[in-house]
């Protein structure tokens, strides 16, 4: 076998079939404190499949119903909740120690956290504390975590980190620009991180939705309009995606089904970056 494929289904040369399966890996999760986002999303899907938990948002309180939810909903389900403001260097270093102390070990790190402008402002009215607020969460935390778990990865020889752009990395909207230029910058930090970190067996990817039906995006669909205007731009099925479609992204990327996927930016928009 090749280096790095020792613990995988695959062997060059002989018949395998992939298989959906994280039983007795360790996912960090961040944003995982909404009953409509993504993060939780990801979360049951992971529970499901045989994962151990660690999930994380800066609102305490939802964050601990997602976690009873997922243990009363798959049976046998590991899952900590941890209070994180990802944000903060103190916060997230609780959260990987809390995560080694409880399971001694991180497989899976999924970068979900983010924020966007609340005020929707055009570019020539945004102002710098805004965009500090979202480029810090949606870019600089997701690196200062990321760097933070992939030490403890490079030490194992493995991991798998998945990150959360978005198709605004591609495509120009208005109203987004702080968001856009974090989330084109996480594309491009992926790619960085799998290049460096490859050598030491750790596969970092990027998962770039178009509209996701989420607390984030529920007054937007929800003006006047607003879902027609949205949707004009996608192909297939005129839809906004469902939490559970990009979940179903990140249980593939986070199996070893998906081995010899790394650097890659997955577009989950329905073809909205197509045009």
């Amino acid at each position: 076998m090749a280096k790095g494929a020792d613990w995988t289904i695959h062997e060059t040369g002989k018949m395998g079939i992939p298989r959906f399966d994280l039983a007795g890996k360790v996912a960090i999760i961040t944003g995982a404190g909404s009953a409509a986002g993504i993060g939780f999303a990801v979360a049951r899907t992971y529970a499901a499949y045989g994962a151990k938990l660690v999930l994380a948002d800066i609102t305490e309180g939802p964050l601990q119903e997602r976690a009873a939810e997922i243990r009363e909903e798959t049976a046998n389900a590991q899952v900590v909740a941890v209070c994180c403001d990802v944000n903060d260097a103190a916060s997230r270093e609780n959260l990987v120690n809390t995560a080694l102390e409880t399971f001694g070990q991180i497989d899976i790190l999924v970068n979900i956290a983010g924020v966007a402008d609340k005020n929707n402002s055009l570019a020539v009215d945004l102002d710098e504390d805004t965009w500090d607020f979202v480029v810090d969460i949606d870019l600089k935390a997701v690196f200062f975590l990321s760097q933070l778990v992939a030490k403890h990865m490079i030490q194992r020889q493995r991991g798998n980190i998945i990150n959360l752009g978005s198709f605004t990395a591609s495509i120009a909207s208005t109203r987004l620009m702080p968001y856009m230029a974090a989330k084109a910058g996480v594309v491009q930090m992926t790619r960085g991180m799998a290049l460096e970190w490859g050598r030491y067996n750790v596969r970092v990817n990027c998962i770039c939705p178009g509209y996701v039906m989420s607390d984030m995006t529920r007054d937007a669909l929800a003006t006047p309009g607003g879902y027609e205007a949205i949707t004009r731009g996608v192909p297939y099925n005129r839809k906004v995606s469902d939490p559970m479609d990009i979940a179903a992204a990140a249980l593939f990327l986070a199996c070893d089904a998906s081995d010899m996927v790394d650097g890659h930016a997955l577009y989950v928009d329905g073809g909205r970056s197509v045009e």
